[in-house]
């Protein structure tokens, strides 16, 4: 009697959420977000949903083109007048949201404020190589830096704000971009209407992000029809049925890259052989055709072959036997439970996350090698991936456009807080060629100096490579066919035309 009486309540629930959520007008155009934005200034955003909704609120001075090298913004130009003072000229005739145009003031005092402000910015690490910035006159200025740094303009992609716009948490500073924010339910929504102020005008007028976090729930509104697309939020296992159902399923190769990270400061895993022998006992083509139900193309490393500086590296067979003989050679033998050692595992509480932890589980099981998975809420996970406080975790890396992200991700020096290496990973071979790389602003030298660093990272296996997931795009019928980007940002939202 218990079971019926849940159910019934469950139902009653559903019927109630369908009845209560309520379609938008015509004319306005609703997307899903997985979470609120941590931040809706563009000097302190980090997250997939504030880098969502300010794709179409604020433009920075260059974004990148299909093979992920910087193209320009606002930027008109730019060009090096040594390896250290770089020049860059505005268009002309961009304005903020408020009226203002945008000139050469206003972008530098947003990166001074990111270089000074407090609180300290997150970007404030990745920009500190700028010595000074001096204005030429109304649409130029130049760059000066305290050393050479070719990834400078691939960072330079940022938001930018009026002058004397500094930071304060209950205000979202105008931008420059297609749209501009119209209201705010904290938690909840976030109402975007056309800047009528931008010389480009969307062809949306309105859009409508909405916060639902619950994968079930965002399934019911795509369902009833509150919900117009949902880009990479959809459980994968769904796909399918949104499409037997006449829904539009749109997808495209992914850049985003999906890893397993290893804690290669503590031992077993500071040995190479061990990191080796376990990427060999895992089922990768397995895993994503039957978990991430093909939606992806097997990962060779972090950047994928759409980017300039992409080297094509061999991944580790799967090969279990050899991966017992490795472990056998140096020495972890099985004892009498047929465990050569135990190793913890932190996944978040995601679906997906979690299959993938028990596939890997019982891939290593075979090896002898057995794995205490930890299921975490992400707030708790995070933390702990951060402090470096684990054996093995999967995630993903988001957005990486220049092959600089191997240094914040391998280099010594980048352990955290300052970077981004929470392996621990240690190579002072591999430093020199990163220092190098992110010094020559010459294309061809870089691309030289990048085969080297991923044919390195390939070898000594600091990440377990998985796979480049496809961006996966449900809509109902009123959204006409459009080009799915790569990085599955926000952007193309401008572009969409709907059937009313």
């Amino acid at each position: 009697m218990k079971r019926i009486a849940l159910a019934i309540l469950i139902f009653l629930s559903l019927l109630i959420f369908l009845n209560c959520s309520k379609k938008e007008d015509k004319e306005t155009l609703s997307v899903c977000l997985e979470s609120f934005p941590s931040s809706l200034d563009p000097r302190y955003s980090m997250d997939q949903s504030s880098e969502r909704v300010l794709t179409l609120t604020h433009r920075g001075l260059f974004n990148s083109d299909q093979k992920m090298e910087p193209a320009g913004d606002i930027a008109l130009s730019y060009k090096y007048i040594t390896p250290l003072r770089i020049e860059i000229q505005l268009k002309k005739g961009i304005h903020f949201s408020n009226g203002k145009e945008v000139v050469s003031d206003d972008v530098i005092f947003t990166i001074n404020s990111i270089l000074q402000d407090e609180p300290i910015s997150p970007k404030r690490s990745e920009l500190e190589v700028i010595k000074k910035i001096k204005k030429l006159d109304v649409y130029s200025f130049e760059i000066e830096l305290k050393a050479p740094f070719a990834p400078l303009l691939s960072l330079l992609n940022f938001g930018i704000v009026p002058e004397g716009f500094h930071f304060d948490p209950e205000k979202i500073p105008p931008g420059c971009g297609y749209y501009k924010i119209f209201s705010v339910k904290r938690g909840k929504e976030i109402k975007l209407v056309e800047n009528p102020f931008s010389k480009d005008k969307p062809k949306i007028k309105k859009v409508l992000m909405k916060v639902i976090e619950d994968p079930t729930i965002r399934s019911l509104e795509l369902l009833r029809g509150s919900l117009d697309i949902v880009v990479n939020d959809i459980p994968y296992d769904s796909v399918k049925s949104f499409k037997e159902r006449g829904f539009n399923v749109f997808t495209e190769n992914g850049t985003n890259y999906s890893y397993i990270g290893l804690n290669c400061a503590k031992y077993p895993l500071n040995k190479k052989e061990v990191r080796i022998a376990i990427s060999m006992a895992i089922q990768k083509k397995e895993i994503l055709e039957n978990i991430i139900r093909g939606f992806g193309r097997e990962a060779t490393g972090l950047i994928p072959p759409e980017n300039w500086a992409y080297c094509q590296t061999p991944n580790h067979p799967f090969d279990p036997e050899a991966a017992e003989e490795i472990l056998d050679r140096i020495g972890l033998l099985r004892d009498r439970k047929g465990v050569r050692f135990k190793l913890s595992y932190k996944t978040s509480m995601n679906k997906v996350s979690r299959f993938i932890a028990e596939a890997v589980s019982e891939n290593l099981k075979k090896i002898g090698v057995e794995l205490e998975i930890q299921t975490l809420e992400w707030g708790t996970f995070y933390e702990d991936i951060k402090r470096g406080n684990f054996d093995m975790f999967s995630l993903n890396w988001i957005g990486i456009k220049d092959p600089d992200a191997y240094r914040y991700r391998f280099h010594s020096m980048m352990i955290p807080p300052k970077g981004f290496n929470r392996g621990g990973y240690k190579n002072f071979a591999l430093d020199l060629l990163l220092n190098e790389g992110a010094e020559q602003i010459d294309y061809k030298k870089r691309k030289e100096i990048y085969k080297k660093v991923q044919e390195i990272i390939s070898d000594e296996t600091p990440y377990i490579n998985l796979w480049w997931p496809d961006i996966v795009v449900v809509t109902n019928k009123r959204v006409k066919p459009f080009k799915v980007p790569l990085d599955g940002n926000f952007l193309f939202i401008k572009d969409i035309e709907i059937e009313n």
